[in-house]
């Protein structure tokens, strides 16, 4: 008994050899009293094995895991990319639409600018409060 309560002092502590630790543990299984000690080393002489294949199921999960990872981040980087690229072209195209419009603004003020001028040439001398802007043979826009 003084030998079995040294050796759970030595174990506790974690100072017991491997031999020491396989006497404690057939001492302690083969008492008829219940004790803590005989639960424990109960339960782990069940549990005390490990698998075989825990290495390769260990290093199979975490590949999962960086596909996973991978699969997530090429997805990112497709829908970024996507984003991207409909934002490039959509600013090109408004880019492109803004000059159009700036285009047709410019031509229409010369246009304008034209017709005023030719009004001013082909309007009569004794109508100065009117300013005709337009005369064809069926219309004529005048302006007072």
């Amino acid at each position: 008994m003084k030998t079995k309560d040294n050796l759970l002092e030595k174990y506790y502590r974690g100072e017991t050899t491997e031999e020491e630790e396989k006497v404690l543990k057939s001492e302690v299984m083969s008492s008829d009293l219940d004790s803590v000690e005989k639960n424990i080393f109960g339960y782990f002489r069940h549990d005390a094995s490990v698998p075989d294949d825990l290495e390769d199921s260990i290093f199979i999960n975490i590949r999962k895991k960086e596909r996973k990872s991978k699969s997530r981040r090429m997805w990112i980087y497709s829908m970024t990319s996507a984003a991207a690229s409909v934002l490039i072209i959509l600013s090109i195209f408004l880019g492109i639409r803004a000059e159009r419009n700036q285009k047709m603004e410019n031509e229409f003020f010369v246009l304008e600018e034209a017709l005023f001028r030719i009004s001013k040439s082909i309007q009569p001398e004794e109508q100065n409060e009117m300013l005709v802007l337009w005369i064809d043979e069926n219309v004529e826009i005048i302006v007072n």
